[in-house]
C-alpha cells in the first residue's frame, strides 16, 4: 500500500512539474538517459560544482541573465557577449554567435570527441587482432551444430551461439580518422574525394566498409532534431559512397549540453560492437565530460576572454 501511495505522489510532482513552463522542462525529455546521481559518482564524480550545476541546470535555475533579472539582482537580461535581448541558460549553452564564432562549443565537441576516439582506439584494436573473416565464418558454422562429447552435458543455448553481427564485425583491418577543429583532416580519397568532413571515419578495406560517425552537443530538447539534421546532411555523401562501390553507414551520437546523454548514442556505440558495460561507461564519462565543459562555458558568460580551445577535457 505504501508503494502505491509512493507512486501516485511521484506521478502528482511529475504532473505538476511538467506543467511549469521553465523549471519543468526536464519532464519533456524523452530521448535522453538520466544524469548519474549514484553516490559513487557524487563523491568520486566531476565534483560537487559540477553537480549542483548538472541538477540547477535541468530545472532552469542557473545564474544566467534573465534568472538574475526575474529574481531582481540586475536590471536586463541582454548577454553580455552578443546582446541578446533575453539570456536564457539555452542561449547560453548552445546559441550564443559570440560563443559558437570563439570556438567554445567546438571545444566541447572536441573535448567529447577526444573520450570518443581513446574508447574506440582501443577497441578496434582488439577487433583488428580477431581471425581472418573466413576462419570467424567457419567458427559460426561450428556453432550451429549440436555436437556433444560423450559423457558431457548439452548446455544451454542461451549459452552458446557466434558472436552478434556488428558494423566492425567483417573485418579485421579498420583504420580510425578523427576530424578535430585544431586538427582538421581529409576524407580518405580512395574511398571518395569529397570537402565533407565527418566527425569520425572507420573504413576496412576487406569488406569495403565505412562507418561515419557525426558527434552533436546540442540541447537535451534538440536531440531528434539533431539526428534528423545529421541525417539530412550527410545522405548523399552515404549514397555517392555505396555508389563508388564501398558499403557506408552514418552512426549519429547526440549528448545534452547539460550532461545528459540521447538514447539513440547508446544503441550507436551497441551498434558499433562495444559490450553492454563498456558503452555504458562511455555514455557516463561522456556525461561528466560535457557536464563539466557547458560547467565552464556557463561560468565565462560574461567573460570575453576565452583561450582553451586546445585544452581538451579527458574523463
Amino acid at each position: 500500500m505504501a508503494g502505491v501511495l509512493g507512486a501516485l505522489e511521484e506521478e502528482k510532482r511529475v504532473n505538476h512539474s511538467s506543467r511549469l513552463a521553465q523549471q519543468g522542462v526536464w519532464t519533456h525529455w524523452d530521448d535522453v538517459r538520466p544524469f548519474d546521481f549514484s553516490w559513487h559518482n557524487l563523491i568520486y564524480g566531476p565534483g560537487p560544482k559540477v553537480i549542483a550545476f548538472v541538477l540547477n541546470s535541468q530545472i532552469n535555475s542557473v545564474k544566467t541573465p534573465d534568472m538574475m533579472k526575474l529574481w531582481g539582482y540586475i536590471p536586463s537580461s541582454q548577454c553580455p557577449l552578443c546582446s541578446h535581448q533575453k539570456c536564457t541558460l539555452h542561449h547560453v549553452l548552445v546559441n550564443c554567435p559570440f560563443a559558437l564564432d570563439q570556438g567554445r562549443y567546438n571545444w566541447r565537441h572536441d573535448s567529447v570527441l577526444l573520450n570518443i576516439e581513446l574508447v574506440l582506439q582501443s577497441f578496434i584494436s582488439q577487433v583488428n587482432q580477431r581471425p581472418d573473416v573466413s576462419t570467424v565464418d567457419t567458427v559460426r558454422k561450428t556453432f550451429r551444430q549440436s555436437f556433444v562429447r560423450e559423457g558431457t552435458q548439452k548446455t544451454s543455448k542461451k549459452n552458446q551461439g557466434p558472436p552478434k553481427e556488428n558494423l566492425l564485425s567483417k573485418g579485421n583491418d579498420w583504420k580510425l580518422l578523427v576530424d578535430y577543429e585544431h586538427k582538421k583532416v581529409v576524407f580518405p580519397p580512395h574511398i571518395y574525394s569529397t570537402s565533407e568532413r565527418p566527425d569520425v571515419v572507420i573504413w576496412s578495406r576487406m569488406s569495403r566498409s565505412v562507418v561515419l560517425l557525426e558527434l552533436t552537443c546540442c540541447a537535451e530538447e534538440g536531440v531528434k532534431a539533431a539526428q534528423l539534421r545529421k541525417a539530412v546532411r550527410y545522405h548523399d555523401l552515404v549514397e555517392n559512397i555505396n555508389s563508388n562501390g564501398w558499403n557506408a553507414e552514418l552512426v549519429t551520437l547526440e549528448i545534452g549540453a547539460r550532461g545528459l546523454i540521447g538514447n539513440s548514442t547508446f544503441r550507436s556505440f551497441l551498434k558499433l560492437g562495444l559490450p553492454p558495460q563498456k558503452a555504458t561507461t562511455l555514455c557516463r564519462t561522456l556525461s561528466a565530460v560535457v557536464a563539466r565543459c557547458s560547467y565552464a562555458i556557463c561560468l565565462a558568460q560574461d567573460s570575453q576572454v576565452w583561450s582553451h580551445n586546445t585544452d581538451l577535457v579527458v574523463g
